[in-house]
């Protein structure tokens, strides 16, 4: 095998599909310090934060390990790009680099020392003919197609939309199925029993209408979800998932699960205060259970430090009643993330709708809306919108996040499409499942023409693939309840080859 010196640049997609792909000789693998290595897993792609690819499986020195990869052109980099301080990095097991520049050792936050394996001395062809290689399987996997898209082009539009409809409903029944074992759960701990375990979402019976599916009555009695605390609480944990953006959507999961409205609600009862005070405790407990007060040490921003302090002596204060998770700074990612999606921001503004949520009942004030016969289903939609949307005051109208003041006045710390998002994920679903356990039926029906009325959302890879390859012009999918359709038959039908499970697929392949 012959070792090549030459240095040259290698960007870091030649290198990520590299050891994506296994374009290397993986026999006879060794570390820097002749230990051998055994690639079970290479790992998961991580777009986000933290190390290049996570979950791998590696045996190294005969010895198997789980956990993450980073990748460089040389083992400098480790320290250039400050991974050796760095927490999300304590979980890497292997340093993966093209070149070999130094026998020293990275090491983790920790101190633990992180074998270096080499890639440049096992490639199995020349660097150029591996460069193109891997720039054709990067393209390859950018313009994936589904499988019917030269053959959909004379499927009618009506047809397509009718089967978008009907898989918005499907998604839209997961969603309901998910609330409904988090209510269960909820019932279950209050009464301090042992579980039963969940269902698996794939045994859904898809396509059935709300009212056919199985009632959770078979196993509780109605009078179990009378107890409006726990309505609040689903509502509440599906508001706050929903702040979370696609990159932060479990750590705000487990804040809320953990900082329950009830608890909050408990803490400040007896305390006499103005409603910026009051959001202020809020922020504090939020933002201390989150691990999100930083030390003020070194900040410049006198705002920002004068904003700890005030957190820093609240949370202090309320730290000795809190007995629940708190989360790590590291589990909350900034990275690739506009600055009005920063987790400060949201966090932020799930403060102020605590305030308004708290001060009335939660669940009743939304039902009331959705039932009322006086408004049109836009018209409500617009009041549900306007419950989840706050704008940014004091502090946060010039910070996205603690030390930076920001470069542009801040207007919503929940803005419009944040609040649809919550309607869309969190009230439409939690209102189908009230409907559904005490058989309401014009809570049903308001809420599916609500759904029908949300505007369609920021679109994403999956609905702009479905646009250009299915849809091709033939209708606007020009609505929340159509692009829900779009996520499901990609995710579920077009990924998993269902095609003749499939309404566009039956009509296209059929012989």
């Amino acid at each position: 095998m012959t070792r090549r010196n030459t240095s040259y640049h290698v960007p870091e997609r030649f290198l990520r599909q590299l050891w994506k792909h296994q374009h290397f000789a993986t026999s006879h693998l060794r570390t820097t310090d002749q230990r051998p290595v055994e690639i079970v897993s290479p790992g998961v792609l991580n777009r986000d934060g933290g190390p290049d690819f996570v979950d791998a499986s590696i045996r190294i020195g005969g010895i198997l390990y789980r956990g993450n990869v980073e990748l460089h052109q040389h083992v400098e980099e480790w320290v250039e790009h400050g991974h050796n301080k760095d927490p999300k990095y304590t979980s890497v097991i292997l340093h993966v680099v093209f070149h070999k520049t130094t026998t020293v050792l990275p090491t983790t936050k920790n101190k633990r020392v992180i074998p270096v394996l080499v890639i440049e001395d096992y490639l199995t062809s020349s660097y150029r003919t591996t460069w193109n290689s891997m720039i054709l399987d990067e393209r390859a996997e950018r313009l994936k197609t589904i499988r019917c898209y030269s053959l959909n082009d004379r499927v009618d539009s009506s047809l397509i939309r009718a089967w978008l409809e009907k898989l918005a409903i499907e998604r839209i029944e997961l969603k309901v199925r998910r609330f409904e074992e988090r209510l269960k759960e909820m019932v279950d701990e209050s009464r301090i029993t042992v579980k039963e375990p969940p269902p698996k979402y794939d045994e859904i019976p898809f396509g059935l209408n709300p009212e056919e599916l199985p009632s959770p009555m078979q196993r509780y009695p109605l009078s179990e979800f009378r107890k409006s605390q726990l309505w609040d609480q689903l509502l509440y944990e599906g508001m706050m998932e929903a702040l979370g953006y696609s990159k932060n959507q479990d750590p705000f999961l487990r804040l809320a699960k953990s900082i329950r409205l009830q608890f909050i609600a408990r803490m400040l009862e007896s305390r006499r205060l103005t409603d910026e005070e009051y959001i202020l405790q809020i922020e504090a407990l939020l933002f201390g259970a989150a691990d999100m007060i930083p030390p003020v040490r070194g900040m410049k921003d006198d705002e920002s430090k004068k904003r700890i302090h005030q957190l820093s002596a609240i949370w202090k204060d309320l730290r000795q009643y809190y007995r629940a998770e708190i989360l790590n700074s590291t589990d909350w990612q900034f990275f690739r993330l506009r600055p009005e999606n920063f987790p400060t921001v949201r966090i932020a503004g799930a403060a102020r709708l605590i305030t308004r949520l708290l001060r009335k009942n939660f669940l009743k004030s939304i039902i009331q809306t959705v039932k009322n016969g006086e408004q049109g289903s836009h018209e409500k939609f617009v009041l549900l919108e306007h419950t989840f949307t706050t704008h940014a005051d004091e502090f946060w109208t010039s910070h996205y996040r603690f030390g930076e003041p920001a470069k542009h006045y801040l207007k919503t710390l929940v803005g419009k499409n944040r609040a649809d998002e919550i309607v869309l994920n969190a009230v439409i679903p939690v209102c189908l499942l009230y409907a559904r356990i005490f058989k309401d039926k014009d809570v049903r029906q308001s809420t599916l023409r609500i759904f029908e009325e949300c505007p369609a959302l920021s679109e994403n890879s999956v609905t702009t693939t479905i646009s250009d390859q299915l849809v091709k012009g033939k209708l606007k999918l020009d609505s929340a309840m159509l692009q829900q359709g779009v996520l499901q038959l990609y995710k579920f039908y077009c990924v998993e080859e269902r095609c003749t499970e499939c309404a566009v697929g039956k009509k296209v392949f059929s012989v």
